[in-house]
């Protein structure tokens, strides 16, 4: 019986030994549910771009929130370099669409009703720094299908900052970079 207590007592400071940290924030919360959560929410914000849904994309940021285009502008599909709270966020979706519905077919190089707009991240890194501050970098590429071919209109990085306030998180932060 000692033997198999002595074994058992080694296997257990075996895997100790092979933990990689705490798996939960200094509040108690598991990580790993405050990961998904973060996922959920930046799904949603890169859906909600991808598919023209102003609502859930503007429904993942923060209502004080900032957007900004840290590049010269300006920038392609952008009325600004800078968007701030939740409803101006909100443009960046309803202004693309008003414009596409206003305008003249006959000036586009693509018929607006084919158009199709793939967005991918990759290389996603979340840090949760602390109960309720998290950092993301993710590298982003937009495809365009058109009737007339197939390309990559846009690549780049987001820099993000999301912050956990009445145990939700939310983007409270984006940095595009192109």
């Amino acid at each position: 019986m000692r033997t198999v207590s002595m074994v058992f007592c080694a296997a257990v400071l075996l895997l100790a030994g092979c933990a990689s940290g705490p798996v939960t924030t200094t509040g108690g919360e598991p990580r790993l549910a405050d990961h998904e959560a973060i996922e959920e929410v930046l799904t949603r914000a890169n859906m909600g771009f991808e598919i023209s849904d102003a609502d859930m994309f503007a429904g993942a940021f923060a209502p004080d929130a900032v957007y900004r285009l840290d590049e010269k502008g300006p920038v392609f599909g952008y009325d600004k370099m800078v968007y701030t709270g939740r409803d101006d966020i909100r443009t960046i979706i309803t202004s693309r669409l008003e414009k596409a519905r206003n305008a003249d077919p006959k000036t586009l190089s693509y018929d607006p009703a084919s158009l199709r707009r793939f967005n991918r991240n990759s290389d996603d890194h979340i840090v949760i720094l602390d109960d309720s501050t998290a950092k993301h970098t993710s590298t982003w590429m937009v495809v365009m299908h058109t009737n007339v071919n197939i390309h990559i209109s846009a690549i780049g990085r987001y820099t993000d900052t999301l912050k956990k306030t009445d145990g939700k998180w939310l983007l409270v932060e984006r940095i595009r970079t192109e």
